[in-house]
């Protein structure tokens, strides 16, 4: 009995190890699938300072982002004014998105999606010495 215990404890501890990774690897499947380019339907800005809404915006239409298989992207977004483009690596868990360019972070947290070819991602920057704070919700649909 003790043995059959020890197994079943044992393949709990595996089953729930490999559902976590998972998760992780069918985002990153979702992510490069087709040709990995996603279309920015909109972006939600809103602007704080000491956690009081001070302005709001709506982009639509701002750009697309494409994810490469081997781990690099490239982003052309339009907010105001020129389109500007970047590009570097990225990173997923089964949270969020990492962007690294030219040696700065940006986490984007998984909101919605990958599914159905749609992903809603926010990033959110705390600026603590002003008590200000910006943040970005990307909708996005898979560019076809």
């Amino acid at each position: 009995m003790k043995n059959l215990t020890k197994f079943l404890f044992v393949f709990a501890v595996l089953f729930i190890g490999l559902a976590s990774c998972s998760k992780e690897k069918r985002i990153e499947r979702q992510l490069v699938k087709k040709d990995g380019t996603w279309k920015i339907t909109s972006v939600d800005y809103k602007y704080y300072v000491n956690n009081s809404l001070q302005g709001s915006a709506n982009y639509p239409n701002a750009g697309t982002i494409e994810f490469n298989k081997k781990g690099s992207f490239v982003m052309t977004i339009t907010l105001s004014g020129s389109p500007v483009t970047s590009g570097g690596t990225w990173t997923n868990s089964k949270d969020d998105i990492t962007l690294t360019v030219d040696g700065t972070t940006s986490v984007l947290k998984i909101l919605e999606g990958p599914k159905k070819d749609k992903m809603d991602l926010e990033q959110t920057d705390y600026y603590n010495d002003t008590a200000e704070k910006e943040v970005y919700i990307y909708r996005l649909k898979r560019d076809e």
